[in-house]
């Protein structure tokens, strides 16, 4: 860490007495990571954003290669290769992103705003249950409501950055639940905070679109280049083709 190389660099000017050595470097340590959190926000907002904005371009493309009747057949058509729908798998990938993004937006002293009907597991606690999921909806069907949902969620996003102490909300805990074996309906829930959560949705929804790029090109005739710029490739992808 380099605030923790500094101070051992200047452990002369500090005090003589071991363990308040030791205090300062750990302090040290923690106001360095929290400065490093904090600043977090921005480029989580950034990447949420582009990957919502990347499914906009191609449900539009859709659109304008079939026309917004034959469009929606298009939206829901399954994929021999894949098994399911780009229908399918935005609703899937949408529901983590849209789950992270109104926690973030609503962080606990403001979780009581949150709709309890629609999102029951939102208002309660600063929770995530990502596999309390709606299969088989109007969002997976409806190109149109599709795009609307994703909309709504970058909106979500861009009013998060002007929303006061935005960037202490990377650090905000929270409990993240899962479905991590078929044998029971159990969930676990794991100790995480509101940044990890943020970066974790993005990464998702990115492997979502690599096997969206898939449908579109093998199920709906597609070429690379009818494609959103870097559809369904990780940031760490693009970055090591770049160095080759």
């Amino acid at each position: 860490c380099l605030a923790t190389s500094v101070i051992l660099a200047n452990l002369a000017f500090l005090p003589t007495n071991p363990t308040t050595q030791i205090a300062n470097l750990e302090r040290a340590d923690i106001e360095h990571d929290n400065i490093m959190t904090s600043r977090a926000i921005q480029p989580l907002i950034k990447a949420n954003v582009a990957i919502l904005s990347q499914k906009i371009a191609l449900l539009d493309s859709i659109v304008n290669k079939y026309g917004s009747q034959e469009a929606s057949s298009a939206f829901q058509k399954i994929c021999p290769i894949v098994g399911a729908s780009i229908g399918q798998h935005y609703r899937h990938s949408m529901d983590h992103l849209e789950l992270a993004a109104l926690l973030a937006s609503h962080p606990p002293e403001r979780v009581s705003d949150i709709d309890p009907k629609q999102f029951p597991e939102l208002s309660t606690k600063p929770s995530l249950h990502y596999d309390l999921r709606v299969r088989g909806g109007t969002l997976e069907k409806d190109l149109v409501e599709s795009r609307k949902r994703i909309v709504n969620v970058v909106d979500v996003f861009e009013n998060m950055q002007s929303t006061k102490n935005a960037d202490d909300l990377t650090s905000t805990s929270v409990t993240a639940f899962f479905n991590l074996t078929a044998d029971s309906n159990d969930e676990i829930g794991l100790p995480s905070t509101v940044g990890r959560e943020l970066g974790f949705v993005a990464h998702h929804a990115i492997h979502h679109m690599a096997l969206v790029k898939i449908i579109a090109m093998r199920t709906l005739g597609f070429k690379e280049n009818d494609l959103p710029v870097g559809c369904g490739r990780a940031p760490s992808t693009i970055l090591f083709d770049k160095q080759q």
